[in-house]
Order: structure tokens, then C-alpha cells, then sequence
């Protein structure tokens, strides 16, 4: 999320807010609120966000929580998603399905 949130160069209010919102929906405690702070300042990295997924099924959900997050889409954002499309091993078909799932087509 907070990668998806970064890939434009800034993270806007509405993005901030999505963030916090998850935040607070998990019951995170400060610990998890200044580890969400430091992710914010490092730069971006999808192949790092990448190694996260264990699975095809945590790829996908990885690349879904970026998509819902990356609302604008702009080149930057684009090309983030692509990037960790393709970190993740997500075939073109898959990734196309998952955009058509959140663009609700």
C-alpha cells in the first residue's frame, strides 16, 4: 500500500488517508505506525515489495492492495505497478484481470 501510495514521487492526503484508515481497521499500535512513517521516507523498491509474496495467491493480493491504492494511475504510478507486475511473476492476463476487478468493468 504504501509503496502504490508513493510510486507518483509524493503521497497525496487521500492516499494518507487510506493508509491510516488501514491502520486503524487492523488496531495497529504506535510501533506499526512509525514503521509506516520510515516506509514512507525510504525510496521505492517493487522488487523489495516483491519478496514479500510467498505465493502466486500473496502476489496477487500484493499487486490488488498497490492497484487499490494507486487510484491516480499517472506514468510514474503506471509504471510502478507494471514494475512490481512483473517483481511478482504476474502474468499480463492475470494483471489484466486484477485492473478490470478494481476498475469494477
Amino acid at each position: 500500500m504504501i509503496a502504490a501510495a508513493k510510486a507518483d514521487g509524493h503521497v497525496d492526503e487521500q492516499e494518507m488517508a487510506r493508509i491510516q484508515q488501514a491502520i486503524e481497521e487492523l488496531g495497529a499500535d504506535n510501533q506499526v505506525q512509525q514503521l509506516v512513517e520510515q516506509e514512507l521516507r525510504k525510496p521505492l523498491d517493487p522488487a523489495e515489495i516483491a519478496r514479500f509474496a510467498q505465493n502466486p495467491a500473496q502476489a496477487s493480493e500484493l499487486y490488488l492492495a498497490s492497484l487499490l491504492i494507486a487510484d491516480e494511475q499517472n506514468f510514474m504510478e503506471k509504471a510502478y505497478l507494471n514494475e512490481l507486475a512483473k517483481q511478482l511473476g504476474l502474468d499480463a492476463q492475470l494483471v489484466a484481470q486484477l485492473n478490470l476487478q478494481v476498475s469494477g468493468q
